[in-house]
């Protein structure tokens, strides 16, 4: 009771319904670890956000009851009247035991909320480490380059024939060499045809 409280009926129904509903979210989780199913993690993380609001509630409803403890002995009629009858905090109150009982409780109990707030997000980056793309998976991005910039190999014909590094390099687009000329005199006729003016 230290560790998950449960001094209250509603809160200690609730808490041990959380508890017994692990047992089977419990076991998807360890499945969705051996077989890597993803889904079945995010499952049972969800599993441990209700838990911890199962935990918020606890809280709501046992830190009043627990803080007057000693009422349960001096106001015993008032007591019963507001919570109802709690054998549990009656008999800690009759043996004197309040302030130890409160101090265990809260110092217990908020050691087990942080334990199982780092289990949460542990699980997330598990379950985000799974839902990754390994990396000789990835596909580049479809998307065109700017024509911003342009590289030149060495090896290529523009820089053999002697017009690498500027920017009209391609033969098609610029005045080819004289050696590439027709000979004087020619036509260009129709396609594939020459004749002679």
């Amino acid at each position: 009771r230290h560790f998950t409280g449960g001094y209250g009926r509603s809160s200690h129904f609730f808490i041990i319904g959380i508890e017994i509903s692990g047992t089977l979210f419990g076991i998807v989780g360890m499945l969705g670890t051996w077989f890597q199913r993803r889904d079945y993690v995010f499952t049972f993380n969800v599993w441990q956000f209700v838990r911890l609001a199962g935990w918020g509630y606890m809280y709501y409803i046992d830190i009043p009851l627990v803080s007057k403890c000693e009422e349960w002995v001096n106001n015993v009629e008032a007591m019963t009247k507001q919570y109802g009858w709690n054998q549990i905090l009656y008999e800690v109150a009759m043996a004197g035991n309040c302030s130890g009982e409160r101090t265990s409780f809260i110092v217990l109990s908020l050691l087990t909320l942080l334990t199982f707030m780092y289990v949460v997000w542990v699980t997330l980056r598990y379950q985000d480490f799974m839902g990754r793309t390994p990396k000789h998976l990835l596909r580049l991005p479809k998307d065109l380059t700017s024509g911003a910039f342009y590289a030149h190999s060495m090896g290529e014909r523009s820089h053999l024939n002697g017009m690498w590094g500027q920017h009209e390099h391609n033969p098609a687009r610029s005045e080819p060499p004289p050696e590439l000329l027709p000979p004087q005199g020619y036509n260009m006729g129709g396609f594939g045809s020459m004749s002679v003016a």
